[in-house]
């Protein structure tokens, strides 16, 4: 497989590094995750010059590129600042469930306000924190008259406080589970907040839903077809956080290496030091891995071609190489390393956060093994050939 950029595909990467370059004030980029709060100016300057929904068809605001250019846009913006990249790539959380699955009607709603920077959106699937299994639901959408009314709790929902509209995952006594639009001035919603160790620009917290009312309009799809929404769904989020995790770890590779080059300790650079060479030539081995691996996937994902199997292959190994590369990093900082003004600082704990998007370990090695060993009947028998 060819991982070779094509040169709009290298235009599409160089404008959004630079656009990060002449935007992203560290200043700005430390208030902003002390507070918690979301870049907004930095979202709507972004939004036109085209930087959000690359991969939308022009019709509803898009340039009509694939979801690999989309990646390579939040791969370069992580890469100046992991903070306000991941940020930027969290506004449309979930919109290829609707790219795929809604109406054209509910595209244009849905999709068009998110390229001009007139909306948010999130997804509100788990009802645990310590669970990514959608399938055991408690969150009812019932229907009443002309819609549903909806009551529930989905916990660590991202953009719980900024987005304007979520899709959720719900069970419908008749028609089994389906994803609805929510709106988020519909009757009937509350918000609970939760702090974060990383990736502050993002809001986090629960939702709870109080017989809310949603029109059968803003249904997705057909009836029962919400666990395929959310699979189809999960797929694009999981490498949208690999192409998070892949500019985390750049950033910090090269923040790490400019600082071994300059800093001198003992009459001589850091870089001078077999050590610190050694820890550099891993990371660079270790953000060259994750970049083939999510390159490779990204393709996959735009040729419809994608290997379900083995596609946790991809967030664990991405997801290990990244706290790796961070960690060497902090490391080669030494002290100052921990100071809240180094960004190193809170990329250390932006790639936590991103490795909690990822999935555990656990959960990638499980489906890994079920699809290596399901096959094989004497296998799952604990039969040794």
């Amino acid at each position: 497989m060819n991982f070779e950029l094509t040169d709009e595909q290298k235009d599409v990467q160089k404008a959004a590094r630079e656009f990060a370059l002449g935007e992203f004030d560290p200043d700005l980029a430390l208030k902003l995750d002390q507070e918690g709060k979301f870049p907004e100016s930095l979202w709507k300057k972004a939004a036109r010059l085209g930087f959000i929904g690359v991969h939308y068809p022009e019709e509803f605001g898009g340039q009509g590129l694939g979801f690999f250019e989309h990646l390579l846009v939040i791969e370069a913006l992580c890469r100046v600042d992991s903070g306000m990249g991941s940020a930027l790539s969290s506004v449309d959380l979930g919109s290829e469930i609707i790219l795929k699955f809604a109406s054209n009607g509910q595209k244009k709603q849905f999709l068009s306000p998110l390229t001009k920077g007139e909306g948010r959106l999130g997804i509100a699937f788990a009802e645990s924190e310590d669970s990514r299994d959608f399938s055991v639901l408690s969150t009812t959408a019932k229907r009443r008259g002309d819609g549903y009314s909806i009551h529930g709790k989905k916990s660590f929902v991202l953009n719980a406080s900024s987005a304007d509209s979520f899709i959720t995952l719900c069970i419908e006594p008749l028609e089994g589970w389906i994803t609805l639009i929510v709106e988020r001035e519909r009757e009937g919603i509350e918000f609970h907040p939760i702090e974060k160790m990383g990736l502050r620009m993002i809001s986090s917290g629960d939702l709870l839903f109080k017989e809310t009312p949603i029109p059968f309009e803003n249904r997705i799809g057909q009836e029962g077809e919400g666990m395929a929404h959310v699979h189809f769904g999960s797929q694009a989020i999981g490498l949208k956080s690999a192409a998070q995790a892949l500019g985390t770890a750049q950033g910090a590779f090269d923040r790490a290496m400019q600082y071994a080059k300059q800093r001198e300790q003992f009459g001589r650079k850091l870089s001078q030091f077999q050590a610190i060479r050694h820890k550099l030539a891993e990371m660079a081995v270790s953000v060259e891995v994750a970049r083939c691996l999510t390159y490779k996937a990204a393709t996959e994902y735009d040729q419809d071609r994608i290997d379900s199997r083995f596609f946790s292959v991809t967030p664990l190994e991405v997801g290990r190489r990244l706290i790796t590369v961070v960690d060497e990093a902090l490391q080669i900082f030494g002290g100052y390393g921990y100071i809240a003004e180094q960004a190193i600082e809170h990329y250390f704990r932006d790639a936590w956060a991103i490795g909690t998007e990822l999935g555990t370990e656990e959960e990638h090695k499980d489906v890994i093994a079920e699809n290596i060993l399901g096959s094989d009947a004497s296998l799952k028998r604990g039969e040794i050939r």
